[in-house]
């Protein structure tokens, strides 16, 4: 008995909290007329002209969008040396552009590095291909002054390192602009 008496008290209950609901919401429960166009609208909110509006919003540019989207430099496993693409030189051109109008912006040079050695040699590793990173940069016409170095070894990989393929793409220099 009670397995049927349980739901069918539910679901008294949900009809009857519905039925109040409407009524709440409705000014006339039970007849079935339209509510009036001229209530509808009389009930919509009201545009104050004399408010005002923020418009301090962030517009960024088009070279702050492609910049604070981070730019990864790839390597081999144990070297230093990068692996230049042409997205990577147009990225770079981007940034010397944009860091010549802006001279007080800085760049982050980010080393990481797959998990393969221990923590300690990554570390130095991926300090090392930042640092390197950098010089290539201001070989490129970058003040050095503009470009931030730090390592975080294997401590942030970008994927699993349970293949070869994602180990190499966590040998890794990301270049981001930094606001």
């Amino acid at each position: 008995m009670n397995r049927f008496l349980i739901p069918l008290l539910i679901f008294l209950g949900s009809l009857l909290y519905s039925w109040f609901w409407n009524c709440y919401r409705q000014p006339h429960c039970g007849v079935g007329d339209p509510i009036p166009a001229e209530q509808v609208i009389s009930a919509a909110p009201t545009v104050d002209s004399t408010a005002t509006v923020d418009t301090t919003k962030v517009v960024m540019t088009p070279e702050e969008s492609v910049l604070f989207e981070p730019l990864d430099v790839y390597f081999d496993s144990g070297k230093s040396s990068i692996n230049r693409s042409a997205e990577i030189e147009a990225w770079l051109a981007t940034a010397k552009a944009y860091l010549a109008k802006n001279p007080s912006e800085k760049l982050s040079v980010t080393g990481h590095t797959d998990s393969d050695g221990d923590d300690a040699f990554n570390q130095a590793l991926s300090e090392k291909r930042a640092k390197l990173v950098k010089s290539i940069l201001i070989k490129d016409g970058f003040a050095a002054e503009a470009l931030v170095t730090d390592g975080k070894g294997e401590s942030e990989p970008m994927v699993a390192n349970d293949s070869p393929e994602n180990k190499s793409k966590n040998r890794r220099v990301s270049i981001r602009l930094i606001k």
